[in-house]
């Protein structure tokens, strides 16, 4: 699981380094997101509890881990995908 969703979510990360979407508040927005799914994914497969059950120091271990996670595979993205998909509405004319 933990590899096909860091797979999943690092073309995510890809998709948004292409669009523009970089630095630290994207980082910070994968963090969320990465949690997010996998506390969804865990739970509705039944081989999770919810993070509220947890020991804060169990808590703030995965909050670090996907921090890490999302820091580096921004860096990855934003290093190796050109933000070559940005909008070019009100910058040309007819």
């Amino acid at each position: 699981m933990h590899f096909g969703t860091g797979a999943a979510l690092g073309a995510l990360r890809g998709v948004w380094a292409a669009t523009g979407i970089r630095g630290a508040y994207a980082t910070a927005w994968h963090t969320v997101i990465r949690l997010g799914f996998d506390q969804t994914v865990e739970n509705a497969t039944g081989v999770g509890a919810p993070p509220t059950s947890w020991p804060l120091r169990e808590q703030a271990v995965d909050v670090a881990h996907k921090a890490v996670y999302a820091a580096i595979t921004g860096a990855v993205s934003e290093r190796a995908v050109a933000p070559s998909l940005r909008p070019s509405r009100g910058r040309t004319s007819h």
